[in-house]
């Protein structure tokens, strides 16, 4: 199911593609029942979509979908943060301090080009898992994985998007600094406007890709 994930995710399988049985079978060479599980439990992700008796497709993107996960996603993050702050050990800020080391190599590496998106979002998610890992509220820490995995193709196309224009870099940088600092204001303004700033980077970049389409 990974490589299945992974093609949705970095776009190799475009939104609203025909995801049929016999084309993924040579694909991944793997067999119908296992196939069919892994779709399943992709439809349970909200990654594809079951079509009664016409099988599956890969779920659409929109401008209306980007900014709403964008906000569900803030609005949990947000108060697994405020939890995360105050609950917070030095196994905590161990952590926080051992994951945004490595992410920062990952974001200043010269270049990084699409071929290092995979392991960007990898540090990005120990990053931000890091910040949130003393949190006592188990439902909200549930709610936030399902959101967060669901926003990860906005991520990818607003990193794709924004590469040239945005330093993501200096917001993971500023979110480390305040969470350090136990500033539960700075924390959730700096989270909210690097949450905002990628839904804002999504749109422009779905809008500019229907301009693009209704061109051809």
């Amino acid at each position: 199911m990974q490589l299945l994930r992974a093609d949705i995710i970095d776009g190799a399988l475009q939104p609203g593609s025909k995801l049929k049985l016999e084309m993924l079978r040579e694909r991944y060479e793997i067999g119908a029942a296992p196939l069919r599980e892994a779709l399943s439990r992709l439809a349970g992700e909200g990654l594809v979509v079951a079509q009664e008796q016409r099988g599956f497709i890969v779920s659409g993107m929109s401008v209306e979908e980007a900014n709403d996960i964008g906000e569900l996603r803030l609005l949990l993050e947000i108060e697994a943060l405020r939890s995360s702050l105050r609950l917070g050990d030095e196994q905590w800020q161990t952590r926080v301090i051992t994951a945004y080391h490595w992410l920062d190599r990952v974001e200043r590496a010269p270049n990084p080009g699409n071929g290092r998106l995979d392991e960007l979002e990898r540090r990005n998610f120990d990053f931000h898992e890091a910040l949130v890992s003393a949190c006592d509220r188990r439902w909200t820490l549930h709610l936030r994985g399902i959101v967060f995995r669901q926003h990860e193709r906005y991520r990818r196309l607003s990193r794709i998007h924004s590469a040239k224009t945005r330093q993501v870099s200096d917001e993971h940088r500023a979110l480390f600094d305040a969470a350090l600092e136990r500033n539960e204001e700075a924390v959730v303004a700096v989270v909210t406007s690097h949450i905002r700033r990628t839904t804002k980077a999504v749109t422009e970049a779905l809008r500019k890709r229907q301009g693009d389409e209704g061109n051809t």
